[in-house]
């Protein structure tokens, strides 16, 4: 037969071997949740690689574009400067000025159609 000694040994293996059950139970549910979180770490860093590669693309992209931008705009600013300095040139060369006999002959050209005018009216009506 057992002695009592025996029993409360034998209890107190028993109970230790449920305790350590126990623990080895929590530690595997603690280990199945640290992988359940390595996971979703994991997964989010490659959701942020991924970001990460779009925006670069997208930032190379917009950088490319304002480059472009720029270089037709200074383009269109030396076109337009070479277009102001060629039509200043052409407006210089078109500015004639008149002598004062060019202009007095004008003049009596201009009061001499005006008469001839009025002197074809004066005749068509008053017939």
């Amino acid at each position: 037969m057992t002695s009592p000694e025996d029993t409360n040994e034998k209890a107190a293996a028993y109970n230790r071997g449920l305790d350590a059950g126990r623990v080895e139970q929590r530690l595997d549910g603690h280990d199945e949740h640290l992988r359940h979180i390595n996971g979703s770490i994991d997964s989010m860093t490659r959701a942020l690689q991924s970001l990460t590669e779009e925006l670069r693309a997208n930032a190379a992209v917009f950088t490319a574009s304002v480059t472009s931008d720029l270089r037709d705009t200074r383009e269109r600013d030396n076109i337009a400067a070479v277009r102001v300095q060629e039509a200043g040139f052409a407006a210089s060369k078109r500015k004639v000025r008149w002598t004062a006999w060019q202009r007095a002959f004008a003049v009596v050209g201009a009061i001499v159609l005006v008469v001839n005018f009025g002197l074809g009216l004066y005749l068509a009506f008053n017939r």
